[in-house]
């Protein structure tokens, strides 16, 4: 009786509401992962691997992504979203537990078990926005739970850089574990069921985009550069700068950073820089998201993000001291929005009823950037160094934006002749 009225209760939860409690789970969901990320590559000896596996260790999470990220998207298509986001949750949390026993095969089970758990929080909990969205304020919505994603992302690199100075390595993630375990039980007591409950054939007046799409024909090249250019935002801004953050700061900026006369440990350090470009793209992502919804017209964000990110990666490539924060930051803000508008688009183009599944493709895509990114990252360092790989990064972009500045104006017109 209790738990039909909780379920009862939990249905009543408005919009806003509802997106707190997803948004609040996929936040606290990251602890475990960006932890590892900000002292992994300067604590292996407490992990016990060496430094030439840290590349495999940070990508492992996004190889096995590549394999499951489409099952699961049609999974969650047509299951109830609740089954997949609980139990995947609850898996994230144990492999953080998992990450405190030293050792090769260990961390990278933890590693496997995380990527499995992150397919089903992420994509189901992306679902779960769309599921609730009206069309008008798609990218609003989306633009929220990104808003969140970088405020998970940048709180646990600082809470995890912070504890881990100030109780070591294993102590660090095991809190980190206690606090998803909480997550789990938030979501499984208030997260709403959010599943429609009949499909439809044909998608209403109120489900279509903004600006119409035309056929599902005509729809595929620009859905395929949307995919194409998260798969280069994964690759440069997770995999190459993500990965080699520490060691970037180490080389730039120093081992202890001496500001407003406190000295700062190097972890903390990175934790807190980690943390304030969050903060920067939980801004940027639900301001994007209201200027798409306002304009119609998310390629155009896409374009300036692109260029913003080839400044960042400049320099990055050349700069010292106080221009790498600046160059971090300012990819934060590109990476945010290039996100936020890719999603949505995502959304805007992809059938009715079908966004688990397009979803699970992007994000596929997505991760093979983002494991490809510590792979090469660490292979090239020997060969080119820092510079040479961000300079690579940065050519990357570049060759990205002629083609996307070409489907801005391509479907600009397209629309206009749509509407006429």
């Amino acid at each position: 009786m209790r738990s039909g009225a909780l379920e009862r209760r939990r249905q009543g939860f408005s919009h806003d509401r509802a997106l707190f409690i997803i948004g609040l789970g996929v936040a606290i969901s990251l602890l475990g992962d960006l932890t590892l990320y900000v002292v992994l590559p300067t604590h292996t000896e407490a992990a016990g691997i060496a430094l030439a596996d840290v590349g495999l260790m940070l990508s492992a999470n996004r190889l096995i992504r590549i394999v499951i990220n489409g099952p699961m998207g049609v999974l969650i298509e047509r299951l109830p979203r609740r089954r997949i986001v609980i139990p995947a949750l609850a898996i994230g949390a144990l492999s953080s537990l998992l990450y405190t026993i030293p050792g090769f095969w260990t961390l990278l089970i933890g590693r496997l078990l995380w990527g499995t758990a992150w397919a089903g929080v992420w994509l189901g909990a992306s679902t779960m926005v769309l599921d609730l969205a009206p069309a008008e304020r798609r990218s609003s919505y989306i633009g929220r739970l990104q808003m969140w994603f970088f405020l998970g992302s940048g709180g646990a690199a600082l809470i995890g850089g912070v504890l881990t100075d100030w109780l070591g390595y294993s102590p660090a993630l095991r809190i980190c574990s206690l606090i998803t375990f909480g997550a789990v039980a938030i979501w499984l007591l208030l997260l709403p069921e959010t599943r429609p409950a009949r499909r439809v054939s044909a998608p209403t007046s109120s489900e279509q985009a903004p600006a119409p799409v035309g056929t599902w024909r005509a729809s595929l090249l620009p859905l395929g550069t949307a995919i194409a250019l998260l798969g280069v935002n994964w690759l440069i801004f997770i995999g190459f700068l993500g990965a080699t953050l520490p060691l970037l700061l180490e080389q730039r900026v120093g081992e202890t950073i001496l500001l407003l006369g406190l000295v700062i440990p190097l972890a903390s350090f990175t934790g807190g820089l980690s943390a304030a470009n969050q903060v920067l793209g939980l801004i940027a992502s639900p301001l994007s998201g209201w200027l798409s919804d306002r304009t119609g017209n998310r390629w155009r964000l896409a374009v300036g993000a692109l260029a913003l990110g080839m400044v960042a990666l400049a320099l990055t490539a050349t700069g010292y001291g106080a221009v790498i924060v600046l160059a971090t930051m300012l990819g934060a803000v590109a990476t945010s929005v290039l996100q936020t508008q890719v999603i949505t688009l995502a959304g805007d183009y992809a059938p009715a009823g079908q966004h688990g599944r397009v979803l699970g493709v992007l994000n596929t895509v997505g991760d093979i950037g983002s494991a490809a990114g510590p792979l090469l990252a660490y292979a090239l360092l020997p060969v080119i160094d820092l510079s040479g790989i961000f300079w690579l990064a940065t050519g990357v972009m570049a060759l990205c934006l002629p083609w996307t500045t070409w489907i801005t104006t391509r479907e600009t017109r397209r629309v206009v002749a749509l509407e006429a």
